[in-house]
């Protein structure tokens, strides 16, 4: 048993690396080229960290970053028939590129993923604030409005996940999460003019025509190119082959408009042509003079990308290379299938070439270039015999060159185009800023389902989403973020059961206590129930009141049970009290001559000798405070400012400034004062 469990083993591993060769360096090369260009596109050299023009089948590498400026677009694509394609105005990092998976981080913009690989491959996206990852056939977008990520779900489903948690969003539906735990679901919008185009793109990278039957399984992510571009016609020797019938000028010859750049350690080749990334990096070329040039497409499970299936020849100052014709040999660095040789760790000088080069008999199939031109990607004119020694040297196999030309790149040999960007199209300080190697340490790829990609040792939670029944714009839902703060970021509220008065003094700036400063003293509230004229009081100026402690006399509350004239002198000022004549209080029910005095205004005590007497200026005793359930007359004196006492004139004082009330004597004092002030009632009477 036990040997058929280590026979078992050992056959699974040997299918395994048959199904899924080992993933080389070139392998990685070719995984991601730059299939579309629109206007301004620019790329960020891993190398060298600047920023540069984009050209169409440029290969892209790990650390690599795009920025499509205003009035540009630009869309990737995978050894695996996925796109990625970028509107105006969007960062796109490019963080790992694995056999199976894809990684990149979205700084701003948006982006649409048509997602064509088997399941078990993983495409993730990382946004400021979230994790988008897509296994399988989908298709779906990711914008950043500002301030949060949205995810739209065309086809499929996708995982979103923040740092509150992870949702599946399903073919319908828009995701939009913020930083702050906001996640609303709601259905797709309506498509706009960036979802239209996308829709006729996929069209067309989506149809199987004639290309889909004639190319090997590895290749068929590639068909539109062919179809839009050529014709598949039979040629005896080869089979059915594939020939352009776009060209860009008459003496027009494969691995003829482009140039070389210096990629993953190594020469590629960039094409310029719409199509030129399959028949330059996989096959071989011939020619015959009823058809003209063609491409041999390679037979299926050979198919292995190259940076360009050439031979090459140094001599002097320049640089000459010509198209391999089909089973010549290649020499490169890894592996490259049937007619190949891998050089990686064999001495060049030692090498025998047995390359016939039968393309070199062709007309205008080798292409000669100086050194200069070679590094730096400006065309100049090279001499007509040069160009007659380099072909005699290809057919007498002289100067041939083993893998690469042995040329030192410099910093423009990693331009794939020389051409001037407007600085008006450069990206912003913020993109700018932006360092992938620094993003590629803080974001991982997880390719596991049930693991966060956020916190890979966690188990992701399950996020709470709000569900809305129709799309909202990004400024709505921000509107109503921003009023969503937590209560402790909010200005003072007035608490629930608090006093009118309470509510009507937010709007008015506070007035000091009168503690320091005897004139800013604020009138204390009326109370509940209390008397109209404490009402009337808040409107009227505050009055200073002295701060010493003497001086702040409160008037003794009269006795439960006192006369109904303290009830009628709460509509009046308050006056000195002549009705006191006898120092015992009047009795309930008194004489009809107190009830007479209510309604005349209160004169002033006058003195004997115009001076006041020695009695006028005790010191104010501080009276008992009022009793609980007195009668309304204490209230009213909460509310009154406090007054000095004034001298008397003799002449009746206006009811709209009332006199305070005496200081209270003794009552044998009492009695002194309404004994004179009879006695000068009785003399103005005469």
């Amino acid at each position: 048993m036990k040997t058929f469990v280590k026979i078992f083993g050992w056959m699974s591993i040997a299918g395994a690396l048959l199904l899924f060769p080992p993933y080389s360096e070139a392998d990685s090369l070719g995984a991601m080229r730059v299939n579309l260009v629109q206007g301004d596109v620019q790329v960020k050299i891993a190398d060298t960290g600047e920023w540069v023009p984009a050209s169409v089948n440029m290969p892209l590498v790990e650390g690599d970053e795009l920025w499509v400026p205003e009035g540009s677009r630009a869309a990737l694509q995978t050894t695996k028939g996925d796109y990625i394609r970028l509107d105006e105005g969007t960062a796109l990092q490019i963080l790992r590129m694995d056999l199976d998976s894809y990684q990149f981080h979205l700084t701003e913009g948006r982006v649409y993923v048509l997602n064509r690989a088997p399941k078990r491959d993983v495409l993730q996206f990382d946004t400021p604030d979230a994790s988008i990852r897509a296994f399988g056939n989908t298709r779906f977008g990711i914008d950043i409005p500002g301030g949060e990520t949205d995810v739209s779900v065309f086809r499929g489903s996708v995982q979103t996940e923040n740092g509150d948690g992870t949702t599946t969003v399903r073919a319908g539906d828009m995701l939009a999460v913020g930083t702050d735990g906001y996640a609303e679901l709601s259905p797709v919008p309506p498509p706009d003019d960036w979802q239209r185009w996308n829709a006729q793109r996929d069209r067309i990278v989506l149809a199987r025509g004639k290309s889909y039957g004639y190319l090997p399984d590895e290749l068929r992510a590639y068909s539109s190119d062919f179809e839009e571009n050529g014709r598949w016609v039979n040629v005896p020797e080869y089979g059915t082959v594939w020939t352009p019938t776009v060209v860009v000028t008459g003496d027009w010859a494969p691995y003829r408009h482009g140039r070389w750049v210096w990629r993953g350690g190594d020469y590629v080749w960039v094409g310029y042509e719409p199509w030129g990334w399959t028949p330059y990096h996989y096959g071989r070329w011939a020619f015959t003079v009823n058809i003209g040039w063609f491409w041999v497409p390679p037979v299926r499970g050979d198919v292995y990308w190259s940076p360009g299936y050439v031979g090459w020849v140094r001599t002097g100052d320049h640089v000459a290379w010509v198209p391999l014709a089909p089973r010549e040999t290649y020499y490169g660095y890894g592996n490259h299938g049937r007619y190949s040789t891998n050089i990686t760790n064999v001495n060049i000088s030692q090498v025998h070439v047995t390359n016939v080069y039968r393309n070199v008999n062709v007309t205008n199939s080798i292409t000669v270039v100086n050194q200069t031109t070679f590094i730096t990607g400006r065309p100049s004119s090279v001499d007509r015999n040069v160009v007659v020694n380099v072909r005699e040297d290809f057919s007498k196999r002289r100067n041939i060159v083993v893998g690469r030309p042995p040329i030192k790149p410099v910093e423009t040999s990693y331009i794939p185009v020389v051409r001037a960007i407007p600085e008006t199209k450069r990206p912003p300080a913020a993109v700018r800023k932006v360092d992938a190697k620094e993003l590629r340490q803080s974001r991982p790829l997880v390719k596991e389902p049930d693991r966060s990609a956020i916190r890979p040792q966690a188990t992701p939670a399950p996020l709470e989403v709000k569900k809305v029944e129709k799309p909202r714009p990004a400024s709505e839902r921000a509107a109503e973020r921003q009023q969503a703060v937590p209560k402790e970021r909010r200005g003072p509220a007035a608490s629930q059961g608090s006093p009118p008065g309470a509510v009507e003094q937010r709007g008015k700036p506070k007035e000091a206590v009168p503690t320091a400063k005897p004139e800013r003293a604020t009138p204390e509230p009326p109370q509940k129930g209390g008397p109209p004229g404490a009402v009337e009081q808040r409107d009227k100026p505050k009055e200073a009141v002295p701060t010493a402690k003497p001086e702040r006399a409160t008037p003794e509350p009269p006795q439960k049970g006192g006369p109904p004239a303290a009830v009628e002198q709460r509509g009046k000022p308050k006056e000195a009290k002549p009705e006191k004549a006898t120092p015992e209080p009047p009795q309930k029910g008194g004489p009809p001559a107190a009830v007479e005095q209510r309604g005349k205004p209160k004169e002033a005590e006058p003195k004997a000798t115009g001076k006041p007497e020695p009695k006028a200026k005790p010191e104010k005793a501080t009276s008992e405070p009022p009793q609980k359930g007195g009668p309304p007359a204490a209230v009213e004196q909460r509310g009154k400012p406090k007054e000095s006492e004034p001298k008397a004139t003799g002449k009746p004082e206006p009811k709209a400034k009332p006199v305070p009330e005496r200081p209270q004597g003794t009552p044998v004092d009492n009695v002194r004062s309404e004994d004179r002030v009879q006695e000068k009632e009785r003399g103005d009477r005469r």
